[in-house]
């Protein structure tokens, strides 16, 4: 028999809606528009048109100035990083040798003892120094009858270091262990290998001069040779002439001969073509252009927090 509406929530469980109503395992996916990616020709560090641009071997673009910046900093924080790896690792070797010499001078204590102490070869001699092997703490008294459970030498500070609340004996976390730096100055993008002799300068062709004096847009940059607006298209750097041509202009006109068709210079073969990194549009074909975000517990808070974006309320799915 079905059950009715007004009965729908008389259940010994919470189905999905309750739980999402109730604020426990809510989720919420959104579609990002245009304006989350960057355009063609844009820096990926100073997210601004770039200046003076130079790309990576990835085809990644970077404003000059801003990339070696990048490059001098990491630089830095590695040789500083070094600093304190080798300063850790003096430390570990003086405390090494501090052990050795006392592990050195208790073998040294034991010998004087044994040569200048008990050199007899009296039974009891051999007996007294088989027991404080066993038992340093032992003074060489008779041993007396205990009771079950007594003990015969009580040690306050053994028992001393087990408690919670001495403040002396409270247990402390080892320093973090720094590891030995990576003095090589990676991309920030592909986190690849990068040098500043890797960096090859490129030659863009402005198509809309007032856009690019804005500030940059889409559509600013144009190829060399067909002077088509560079938007979401593949592009490709010609690494003899600087040059950005589209791929399809590269492979109507430029990989017949291997030519550059605007300075002339032969290229030597796929190594001196370079895939740039294309700009960003809100078509699901280009790029990723859908953000989930998952939530155990939900608050007013969290939910203006999540709602605030760039698509209009109506366009949100999700904690709902």
């Amino acid at each position: 028999m079905a059950r009715h509406s007004r009965h729908s929530n008389d259940r010994m469980f919470f189905t999905a809606k309750e739980r999402a109503d109730a604020g426990f395992a809510g989720h919420r996916k959104e579609v990002l528009g245009t304006d989350c990616f960057l355009p063609f020709g844009f820096c990926a560090l100073t997210l601004k048109s770039s200046k003076d641009p130079v790309c990576t071997p990835e085809g990644y673009i970077y404003d000059r100035a801003a990339i070696l910046e990048c490059l001098l900093n990491q630089k830095i924080e590695a040789q500083a990083q070094q600093k304190k790896f080798e300063e850790q690792e003096r430390k570990k070797d003086r405390k090494q040798q501090a052990l050795d010499q006392k592990a050195e001078q208790a073998k040294f204590d034991e010998f004087a003892k044994a040569e200048h102490g008990l050199l007899s070869q009296d039974h009891r001699h051999k007996r007294a120094l088989e027991k404080a092997a066993e038992d340093p703490r032992d003074d060489g008294s008779p041993d007396k009858r205990l009771r079950k459970g007594e003990m015969l030498s009580f040690s306050k500070e053994e028992h001393r270091s087990k408690s919670f609340w001495t403040k002396e004996a409270t247990q402390t976390a080892a320093p973090t262990e720094v590891k030995k730096a990576d003095l090589a100055t990676r991309c920030p993008m592909s986190g690849k290998k990068l040098k500043v002799k890797d960096l090859l300068p490129v030659k863009f062709e402005i198509a809309d001069q007032k856009l690019f004096d804005q500030g940059g847009g889409k559509g600013m940059f144009c190829c060399t040779v067909s002077k088509d607006p560079i938007i979401f298209q593949q592009a490709l750097l010609l690494k003899p002439s600087k040059v950005v041509v589209t791929e399809k202009v590269f492979k109507d006109i430029v990989e017949k001969e291997m030519k550059c068709p605007v300075t002339g210079k032969k290229l030597n073969g796929k190594e001196d073509v370079i895939k740039l990194q294309t700009g960003g549009t809100g078509f699901s074909a280009h790029n990723d252009t859908q953000a989930k975000s998952f939530g155990l517990l939900r608050s007013r808070a969290g939910d203006d927090r999540t709602q605030a974006g760039h698509l209009p309320k109506a366009g949100y799915v999700g904690l709902h």
